[in-house]
């Protein structure tokens, strides 16, 4: 079923709406799963609408420093979202304020504390932990693990306490 070019257009509008609302990069993974959360927008139509934003120059990819796509909003893409901001339908929009109030400082602690378990170069099976500052990399820890539960758990807690574990591994890494 093809969606009507106001359903395009408010889909458009949704994601600048977004994007431009949390005020700091964003990972493809995390606005992926913020935007899919409500159920409101299909994962195609989603895609759709970000490339279609990057095409038109309303939002860029950035590369973090982390070598990390982020999303972002461009001075065009701000004043396009406040002149297209009224279009977009509020059984649309309301669910998007409601999550953006629960879980935007959820989001920027995501995109300051971060953790995945990954293969590495050598297909061995690894954690990596990292903390940003003004989206720069301040810390950043590789530990391999035995195995993906080890690793998921390892990111659970660092995502939970990086800020607390931080003080207590420079300690054991320093023999005190």
């Amino acid at each position: 079923m093809y969606e009507s070019n106001e359903q395009l257009l408010q889909n458009e509008i949704l994601v600048l709406y977004v994007i431009d609302s949390l005020d700091f990069g964003i990972s493809d993974a995390l606005l992926t799963d913020f935007i899919m959360k409500p159920g409101l927008i299909n994962y195609f139509s989603y895609k759709d609408a970000l490339d279609s934003l990057i095409k038109s120059g309303f939002v860029a990819r950035v590369r973090g420093n982390d070598g990390t796509d982020l999303y972002v909003t461009t001075d065009s893409g701000k004043v396009s979202r406040r002149a297209m901001e009224p279009r977009l339908s509020l059984s649309l929009r309301n669910p998007y304020d409601e999550l953006l109030g629960k879980e935007k400082e959820t989001l920027a602690s995501r995109m300051t504390v971060n953790a995945y378990t990954f293969i590495d170069a050598n297909k061995n099976l690894s954690v990596r932990c990292l903390i940003r500052e003004k989206g720069n990399i301040v810390v950043d820890l590789r530990l391999p693990v035995p195995d993906r539960e080890t690793g998921d758990a390892i990111c659970e807690k660092w995502l939970e306490n990086a800020y607390a574990l931080l003080p207590k591994i420079i300690l054991a890494a320093s023999g005190e």
